[in-house]
């Protein structure tokens, strides 16, 4: 199998970066907490959507890039490493969706909008099938017809979002996916402060809200939104790593560089495997996916799993690399640790996400 990326695909992430670099994070804004943008970079979003970017996963007959999930990751990384203020892995996680169920009328047309980049969609979390996004339970719908009502804790980029992805309760059957139209009055919003200060959150009322029902998600489906959460998380602990590789050649103690030591070279060489692991894991699961084949959710939770615990442990430990200065609001480690343990209340512990791959492995999974 062949993991390194094609001419194409380099192309599109030296693209990537040349577009995330005025707007990379390298410096964050001080507290208090309303001084955190609380709204997406519109300048950043026209400019991906211009590029096609935004419907790069999408096929072309449905008006996307026609790019597979390979690309996306690709594009995702290093979304991950900038960590600008856009819900790329949100929007791509919709327009999957969308894109899937391009049957309907009313998800062909707000495709588009998310493809042209005039309708910002995004995901209610909280909602999900935990053995989709098995992280925290903090809020619920219903759909009654064409209505959904219900309370969500924590939307990202609730403010800025027209159309949410929500799985519903209706009557005794199970919670299905809508697609729900986000207006007043029939939504009531209000910013709540996030651990992740790249991702503005704001909870939700729904009263009597427009809602489309969809039909069940597929399983390819599924494992293409768990990859692309994979690959940007995989591009958040890179910039996380390169940050503490550079700072440690730089920083003295004792008359030479910090690196030199076996304490910080030890762990931040492990930490490199470890990333490296897990990258190929994401690529594995990029691939499994492309090609239909039967093991891409395997593959998926696979990759996801693994490049939660790498993200996470490198951005721990690139952070203590840089001692104080890490810590402070004039520096970008501590946001990029942010990022990784805000995913991990999303994802659930580690050990729940190995506790579902085992069930998938073992061919014993009963989940809801």
């Amino acid at each position: 199998m062949r993991f390194a990326p094609t001419d194409e695909q380099l192309e599109l992430g030296r693209t990537a970066e040349r577009l995330l670099a005025a707007h990379a994070r390298r410096n964050t804004l001080p507290p208090p907490w309303d001084a955190i943008p609380q709204t997406l970079n519109r300048e950043l979003w026209a400019s991906l959507a211009e590029l096609g970017l935004l419907g790069l996963g999408v096929p072309e007959r449905l008006g996307g890039s026609g790019g597979g999930v390979t690309d996306l990751c690709v594009l995702a990384e290093r979304v991950g490493s900038a960590l600008p203020t856009l819900p790329f892995a949100a929007t791509a996680t919709v327009a999957a969706v969308l894109a899937e169920h391009a049957d309907s009328p009313g998800a062909r047309a707000a495709l588009a909008g998310v493809v042209g980049g005039s309708t910002v969609a995004v995901p209610a979390w909280e909602t999900f099938p935990a053995h989709m996004v098995p992280g925290r339970r903090a809020g619920s719908l219903t759909l009654n017809g064409s209505a959904a009502d219900g309370m969500l804790a924590a939307v990202p980029f609730g403010l800025d979002a027209e159309l949410l992805l929500a799985f519903a309760d209706e009557g005794s059957a199970p919670a299905r996916p809508v697609l729900v139209e986000l207006a007043e009055p029939a939504t009531a919003r209000t910013s709540v402060e996030s651990l992740d200060v790249t991702e503005p959150m704001a909870s939700l009322r729904l009263t009597g809200a427009p809602a489309i029902p969809l039909g069940p998600l597929g399983a390819h489906t599924v494992a293409r939104l768990l990859t692309v959460l994979a690959a940007e998380l995989i591009g958040t602990g890179r910039r996380a790593l390169e940050g503490a590789v550079e700072y440690a050649g730089q920083r003295r103690q004792f008359g030479r560089p910090i690196g030199s030591f076996q304490a910080v070279k030890h762990v931040l060489a492990d930490r490199s495997v470890q990333l490296d692991a897990a990258w190929m894991l994401v690529r594995g699961a990029a691939h499994a996916i492309d090609g239909k084949r039967a093991d891409a959710d395997v593959a998926a939770r696979t990759a996801l799993a693994a490049a939660a615990d790498a993200v996470e442990a490198v951005t721990a430990d690139a952070l203590q690399t840089h001692g104080g200065i890490g810590f402070t609001w004039e520096h970008p480690s501590h946001v990029l640790l942010r990022r990784a343990r805000a995913r991990r209340s999303l994802l659930g512990s580690s050990a729940h996400r190995l506790n579902v791959l085992a069930d998938r492995l073992l061919g014993s999974a009963h989940l809801s």
